[in-house]
């Protein structure tokens, strides 16, 4: 309320007194008859009577401001007076809101002050007169007694400037005082035609600034200011240090004596003007001339606070101006001829007057609501005339309203109040500004509004509150709840609005008000509220279309989801036509509600909604939304080219189009604009929405299904699995038939297809240059957005037919591809790189420039292969590169020892899912845990008596077979962390290599040849004239390594078999192929060296050799992964060699030297780690980069 607010409420509420109180208030009155006069009628004081109001003018001429007398003791006897004067024959000119030409309009504030009532009084007052109690006080000064305060109010929409020494002429209304029988007093209405006389003022310095009166015993303070000592001793009581007028801290707490040299001035001039003394003694000082020291205006209540480009409520206040039209009629409507004739306005304000009295003194508020029903019975009656007007606006009378809403709980009765204050305040502003004054007026309006007064939703419009105000009340369950109720009858009173138009703009500058997080709040409140399905049919109505469709869209941003049930009821036309016959600000709101209306999860469902945009309304909508786009603002321009774009591609497109052209100019050329990052990021946003691949709250998640296709599915598998809990919410809204998926992602790949051959091939791929400028954005998030969507278009630009832009996008993108692989830390940013790269890599001319960058993304590369199965063809294609030296892009750490000698040598090895598993020479197997670092023993059995020779893990990768001197056959369950031993077959010799699955196990024993189980059955004896040393099994072929350099295919369906591979024999040395591996349809043997040849890699479909391992040195045992394959040899040396090229890059040396041999290898399957087992029981680690 501030300062000044605080000194008018803490003088004011010394006057204010209890209405609607018990009869214990009738003691000690003194009865006073009441004579009803055509001229005037006399309102005396009474002790329940209280201060309803009063009301501030600014006085460019007066002096100083003053505040109503202030009375702390008993001592005076004071009068309120209601205003029941008419406004006489009144002209158009005195009824007009400019009535007085000659005099400025100046705004004024009220302080109203309720009181407490109750519902029952004993103070029953019959209509149509109300009786009139008076309590005198005395005041203990002894030039006070007998001073009587009338304070008299003056009508709100006439306030004039007055002088010292004259009344202006064209006041309309002139209050006065008019002594009659024995001092009785009566309240005169003079018409204007009546001439008023001037009469001179009391000097100002002889007034108190702070009771208007003259001074009795005026004190004078140290800031050379005086007052009324009882006026200012109060002041200092109440806390104030500080002097009324001059604000200057008070050094002294206590009062000087009396200026006895004022004192005797004010006394001859009273000698001299009897009359005028007597008048500003004991009544009250006019009203114009009353001021509160140095306070400035309350200020009026702030228009609807706006976020956003659009902020008038046009429709509405159209209305409005349409229904003032009837107030100017009845303004200059003079002649006889009129609708109410002045004949009649006197007769209606005469019988308004008993009412208006019972409304503003009685104490029993059932005569109060009765007389509020008359009052309004008449006020329809009268047809809103002006007169009428400006009678019920008089400030005691608005008052007396306002009581009445805050005491009585009759509907028709609050009702009707509330109408009749809505007129008054629209053909009367200051009554609007007398209302807003207080909080308390509001707060009353607030406390009807949510118990369910429609009506109050319009008044409380009209006072155009602020948004603090309105954030303060929880309005908006109520105000949605007006929105979906049909209007009620009011009995024919009329309001200027309706109220769900009212409710509607209110509801509006809610959720366009306060920060982000509020206007979301408000938003999911009006969404709870089940407001969406009323919004949505009040786009019927012209004058709510603007409003509805805001708060819609603000519906929409804050739970995105929403969009789906709107999408499903709307009818589309309104909003269109809104967007046709708007204004800019009109036509942006449409144009964003569209866009995020169309932003739907369902291609199928989007495209029918589009097919309906561009089929309905009267105009072209497409044209339109060309027209627009040309004068959009920029902010507005990529979700206006984004639908133009998108209406234009229903259809499969033509050759030519200028809609499709000047959509994608307008995007491309967003993005350009480095200087509005906004718009850039926009435009980024929007691309992203065209691909068709959004969720239920309408984002785009085409990065998350990029990554998927790239190998890393993680983050797709986890927006998926939130989708599907969010469809089975968004099932009990949504009424549409439910597409199969396989025809939504068919529908979702067309149209992606579609979207991204234009962008490609829009002049000639100009789109990648200007994604090229945003890549290198200081904005991380701008860069990752451009990522997805230059990685997007990328991977699309591999799958559609060749459209000559390649050149473009390999010039623009490939650089920033490469860089982005080097630079970012962000592992998605690298797969999304990765994924673009690839697409590069069939082009020779891209390969080559990639070649350059080999050695520098080289290791970035094979850290990406676990996340990612596109690197593997990009590692592929560098490797075969002749230009790249493949001996410098591989590098290998020793990692770890492991020492198991006390189990003797280690003879199988094998690497499962992280963990590594040996077999050892004294039956003992080890189960290893692989760390980034360390590599944990976990588990040792001892199943095994004898050494345990092999080791075999399937494909499916379920069970581990082992083979064992103790002539049996193991079979192991892979649990978590360890092996369970589950079958043991008796084998009846040494089993010293082993390969077997689910239906057979094949083993090398001591005899010649192959033995085949069948897990049941005795053995079968294979190829029992070959001496075979090692074994692979691919399917239903098994594949034997022999002594004479020969490999032997055995068919385990028929058991044939046939040589595949037959070496060079030499009279000298035994040639044998000691190891196989079977790894991509490739079968990789390895023995004894010949001819500097010690191994080759066969083609099992082509049955022919494919490569050859030229090394003079015998292969023991070989390792194959994914790219790599590893050779050891006896004397400790592992050979590396490309999978690809069967060249060899590295070679790796063990730490013992040339004392122990190696027994087992193996590998991971992503390159990173080699582990191999020698004869002196240790595991040997390295880490390969």
């Amino acid at each position: 309320m501030g300062t000044s607010g605080f000194v008018i409420f803490e003088y004011c509420k010394l006057y204010s007194c209890k209405r609607f109180q018990d009869g214990s208030l009738e003691e000690n009155e003194d009865e006073s008859e009441y004579e009803p006069d055509d001229g005037y009628v006399d309102f005396e004081d009474t002790s329940t009577r209280r201060l309803r109001g009063v009301k501030m003018v600014d006085d460019k001429e007066a002096g100083p401001k003053a505040l109503p007398s202030e009375i702390k003791n008993q001592g005076h006897s004071f009068s309120i007076f209601s205003p029941l004067d008419s406004p006489g024959a009144a002209t158009s000119k005195n009824l007009s809101p400019n009535g007085d030409e000659y005099c400025e309009k100046e705004p004024i504030s009220m302080l109203r002050l309720f009181p407490n009532r109750i519902t029952d009084s004993t103070v029953a007052t019959p209509l149509p007169e109300s009786p009139h109690t008076r309590n005198d006080y005395s005041i203990s000064s002894a030039e006070s007694d007998g001073e009587v305060m009338n304070i008299c109010r003056k009508t709100y929409g006439h306030t004039r400037t007055m002088s010292h020494d004259s009344v202006n002429s064209q006041v309309l209304v002139n209050s006065c005082i008019h002594e009659a029988g024995e001092g009785s007093q009566h309240f005169i209405s003079l018409p204007i035609s009546e001439k008023l006389t001037t009469r001179t003022r009391p000097p100002k310095d002889f007034v108190c600034p702070i009771t208007s009166h003259i001074f009795c015993d005026p004190v004078t303070l140290e800031t050379c200011q005086t007052y009324e000592r009882e006026a200012i001793q109060e002041w200092l009581e109440r806390g104030n240090e500080t002097c009324p007028i001059t604000r200057q801290p008070l050094s002294a707490t206590t009062l000087p004596k009396t200026n006895y040299v004022l004192k005797r001035l004010i006394t001859s001039w009273k000698e001299q003007y009897p009359d005028l003394a007597q008048e500003y003694s004991y009544s009250e000082t006019p009203m114009n001339s009353l001021r509160l020291p140095f306070t400035n205006e309350i200020p009026l209540v702030s228009t609807l606070t706006r976020t956003s480009d659009f902020s008038s409520h046009k429709s509405i206040v159209e209305h409005l101006h349409c229904r003032g039209k009837r107030f100017m009629r009845a303004a200059v409507s003079t002649s006889p001829t009129s609708v109410i004739s002045q004949a009649a306005v006197e007769t209606i304000i005469n019988g308004l007057k008993p009412y208006v009295s019972c409304l503003c003194d009685s104490d029993n508020l059932q005569e109060c609501e009765l007389a509020v029903l008359e009052i309004g019975r008449l006020w329809k009656a009268s047809k809103g005339d002006s007169g009428v007007h400006s009678y019920l606006s008089n400030p005691a009378i608005v008052n007396g309203f306002v009581e009445i809403l805050s005491a009585s709980t009759t509907r028709e009765v609050l009702r009707t109040s509330v109408c009749i204050l809505s007129e008054l305040v629209f053909a009367d502003e200051t009554v609007g500004e007398a209302l807003t004054s207080l909080d308390s007026d509001f707060d009353c309006l607030a406390a009807l509004l949510k118990h369910g007064l429609a009506e109050a939703a319009v008044l409380i419009y009209q006072l155009r509150p602020a948004f603090a105000q309105l954030s303060a009340h929880d309005f908006i369950p109520s105000l949605v709840q007006i929105i979906i109720n049909k209007k009620e009858d009011l009995d024919d009173l009329q309001l200027v609005i309706m109220p769900q138009d009212a409710a509607l703009a209110i509801l509006e500058q809610i959720l366009l008000g306060g920060d982000e997080c509020n206007r979301s709040l408000n938003a999911l409140s009006v969404i709870s509220a089940n407001g969406i399905p009323a919004l949505v049919k009040c786009l019927d109505r012209l004058e709510r279309r603007r409003s509805s469709v805001s708060i819609l869209l603000c519906c929409m941003q804050a739970e995105k989801s929403c969009r789906n049930l709107i999408a499903n009821i709307i009818e589309l036309s309104p909003v269109l036509e809104l967007f046709h016959a708007g204004n800019d600000s009109v036509k942006g709101i449409c144009v964003d509600f569209i866009s995020d209306l169309v932003r739907l999860n369902r291609r199928t469902f989007c495209n029918h909604i589009l097919q309906i945009i561009k089929d309905e309304g009267a105009f072209s909508t497409m044209h339109t939304f060309l027209v627009y786009l040309q004068m959009a603002p920029v902010k507005q321009q990529p979700a206006v080219a984004a639908l133009l774009l998108q209406l234009d591609l229903l259809v499969e497109p033509r050759k030519m189009s200028i809609y499709r052209e000047e959509a994608i100019d307008a995007l491309i050329e967003a993005l350009r604009r480095k200087d509005l990052s906004n718009s850039q990021m926009m435009a980024i946003d929007t691309l992203l929405s065209l691909s068709g691949r959004l969720t239920i709250s309408g984002e785009s998640y085409t990065e998350a299904w990029l990554l998927k296709i790239a190998g890393f599915d993680q983050p797709y598998n986890a927006l998926m699995k939130a989708e599907q809990l969010r469809k089975q919410d968004d099932d009990l809204v949504e009424t549409t038939v439910c597409i199969r998926l396989e025809e939504e992602e068919k529908a979702t790949s067309s149209w992606e297809r579609r979207i991204a051959f234009e962008l490609c091939k829009h002049e000639k791929g100009s789109i990648f240059k200007a994604l090229k400028e945003c890549l290198k954005s200081d904005s991380l998030e701008m860069a990752k957005s451009c990522l997805v969507l230059a990685a997007w278009l990328m991977y699309m630009l591999s799958t559609l037919p060749h459209t000559g832009v390649r050149c473009a996008a390999r010039k623009f993108l490939l650089d920033e591809f490469i860089n982005c692989l080097q630079s970012s830390k962000n592992m998605e940013e690298k797969i999304l790189a990765t994924l673009a790269i690839k697409t590069f890599i069939s082009d020779p001319t891209a390969l080559e420039t990639l070649g350059e960058y080999a050695k520098h993304i080289y290791r970035t590369l094979r850290e990406l292969k676990r996340n990612s199965v596109v690197v593997t063809d990009i590692m592929k294609a560098l490797m075969n590169l002749s230009s790249v030296d493949a001996t410098e892009l591989w590098s290998y750490t020793e990692m770890a020892e492991l020492d198991s000698s006390s189990n003797g040598e280690v003879l199988s090895l094998l690497h499962l899912n992280g963990r590594l598993i040996s077999s050892h020479s004294d039956g003992t197997i080890k189960v290893w845990e692989i760390g980034k670092r360390v590599i944990r023993l976990i588990q040792e059995v001892h199943e095994h008596t004898k050494a345990v020779t092999c080791l075999y893990v399937p494909s499916s990768g379920d069970k581990l077979y082992s083979g064992s001197h103790d002539k049996t056959i193991r079979v192991w369950a892979i649990k978590h962390e360890e092996i369970h031993c589950i079958q043991v077959h008796d084998m009846k010799e040494a089993v010293n290599d082993l390969t077997a699955n689910a239906n057979v196990a094949c083993y090398i024993s001591q005899t010649t040849g192959v033995k085949v189980y069948d897990w049941s059955a005795p053995p079968k004896h294979v190829n029992f004239n070959k001496h075979v040393k090692c074994l692979a099994l691919s399917g239903d072929k098994l594949y034997c390594g022999c002594n004479g350099y020969s490999i032997q295919e055995v068919n385990l369906c028929d058991y044939t078999s046939n040589t595949i591979y037959s070496g060079t024999r030499k009279l000298l040395g035994k040639q044998t192929i000691y190891s196989l591996h079977v790894h991509d349809d490739l079968l990789f043997a390895g023995g004894s060296s010949v001819d500097a040849t010690a191994g080759k890699v066969i083609s099992l479909s082509t049955k022919t050799v494919i490569g050859s391992f030229s090394t003079g040195l015998d292969i023991q045992r070989i390792a194959v992964n994914n790219d790599f394959v590893f050779t050891a040899t006896k004397c400790g040396t592992i050979e590396v060699w490309l999978k690809e090229r069967v060249a060899k890059v590295a070679s790796i040396k063990m730490a013992g030297g040339g004392h122990s041999k190696i027994t087992s290898l193996t590998s991971d399957m992503d390159d990173f780690m080699l582990f191999a087992g020698s004869s002196d029981g240790k595991i040997y680690v390295w880490a390969l980069d």
